[in-house]
């Protein structure tokens, strides 16, 4: 949960004359603004993702205590000491321990965008199309078995496995066979939709090569998704995933964007009470951008590129469903001392190293899931008890000793 942003001055002195041509007559469509390769990195603009907690207090502590009353995704609960101070947390699946196998259903909604305010070189509204990478999506390492340190299995399956290795693998024959696992179905995918995006509330772009990306207002996005939330078919014991392509995200001020560049976030939330049964549903959103458009915002191919801004949503939502798992408050890796934060969001505190993903080929595609934290870095342990004793996954070179704690004011 970077944060990280461009002032609103900047931005509105980059984007003057688009911004003024809009406020002139907003009623009057325009061409898309274009910008050179790795414009928006040369902004500083940099990736990062954001979560919520929308749950109240009572529903929170009921979560953590594995209340039956809540009705939502199979989860446990379990805790660590550090500094004299107990730190609960709740997480997908079942108890390492038992060695079960939990099949999670997921549900995948593309979600398209048509542009009221811009047009291309035709004088048609610009329409970035999500349901184009579907089968790209639906069959990457999130879904679909790859080989790990952990066994041939889903990337977030061998993430969780990774840091429960010391309790699933007790017998201690390191066969990667044991059976815990935490498993994403393959997703259902609902009816794609088209939103539209009314007169200020994006950007869009072209870059030298002809394509097209957005810069959406994140509280318009928002909204959209909490009607979709209402309005689609969705199982409170299952993840709901919802997709959009080569866009990200930004708070907007008076029709300009005062911040960029979003990528992705996961909450959870009460949907309902019935007797003394709490609904809760969790969510993930994130965008993912063709590797010429992750390029010509960031300068890199693979920042948020395919599932880059999935995997780190999916897995802080296996790792912390909720969003109520308080760890020590601990300095991000990457970012400027004082930089802190205390929750446990296995994808935050990887994604201001770069490169913060790893590419896994599948099907003759290449995909950059993120590399993700492990439990012990946030327990603060060492030697780490984790699958060959690491800290991040699956690439261990990114964290390679337990959190350093928040500086504190002398």
């Amino acid at each position: 949960m970077r944060q990280i942003f461009v002032s609103a001055s900047l931005l509105a002195v980059c984007f003057a004359g688009s911004f003024a041509s809009a406020q002139q007559n907003s009623a009057k469509t325009r061409p898309a603004i274009a910008v050179p390769s790795g414009y928006f990195a040369s902004l500083n603009t940099l990736p990062k993702h954001t979560h919520s907690n929308k749950l109240s207090a009572a529903t929170k502590a009921a979560a953590q205590a594995q209340d039956p009353r809540i009705v939502s995704v199979p989860n446990f609960t379990r805790s660590f000491t550090f500094g004299g101070q107990t730190f609960p947390y709740t997480m997908v699946g079942h108890q390492p321990a038992a060695k079960q196998t939990t099949v999670v259903p997921t549900s995948y909604v593309p979600m398209s965008f048509l542009f009221d305010e811009f047009v291309d070189q035709n004088g048609n509204n610009i329409v970035i199309d999500a349901t184009a990478i579907t089968d790209e999506i639906k069959h990457s390492p999130l879904f679909e078995n790859a080989d790990y340190a952990t066994g041939f299995t889903q990337f977030e399956d061998a993430q969780m496995r990774a840091e429960f290795f010391p309790l699933f693998n007790k017998d201690g024959d390191n066969d990667r066979n044991d059976n815990f696992h935490v498993l994403l179905a393959h997703p259902q995918t609902l009816i794609p939709v088209t939103v539209e995006v009314p007169v200020g509330s994006s950007l869009v772009f072209v870059l030298p090569d002809g394509t097209f990306f957005a810069l959406v207002d994140i509280s318009f996005l928002q909204s959209q998704l909490n009607t979709l939330l209402q309005t689609e078919p969705i199982q409170v014991d299952s993840i709901p995933i919802f997709l959009t392509r080569n866009a990200v995200y930004g708070d907007f001020f008076q029709q300009q964007p005062v911040d960029c560049c979003i990528g992705g976030f996961h909450t959870a939330f009460e949907t309902q009470q019935r007797g003394n049964k709490i609904f809760v549903q969790t969510f993930a959103f994130a965008t993912s951008l063709d590797t010429d458009v992750a390029t010509g915002i960031f300068g890199d191919p693979g920042v948020f590129a395919d599932i880059n801004g999935l995997s780190h949503e999916l897995g802080e939502t296996l790792n912390d469903p909720f969003g109520n798992n308080i760890t020590p408050n601990y300095q991000l890796p990457g970012l400027p001392p004082g930089a802190c934060q205390n929750i446990l969001e296995v994808g935050d505190v990887i994604e201001n190293l770069s490169p913060d993903y790893t590419n896994i080929t599948l099907h003759g595609f290449t995909y950059h899931p993120q590399t993700l934290g492990l439990l012990q870095w946030f327990e603060g342990i060492a030697p780490s008890n984790a699958v060959d004793g690491d800290y991040s996954f699956p690439d261990p070179t990114k964290l390679t000793a337990p959190f350093t704690p928040c500086p504190t004011a002398s």
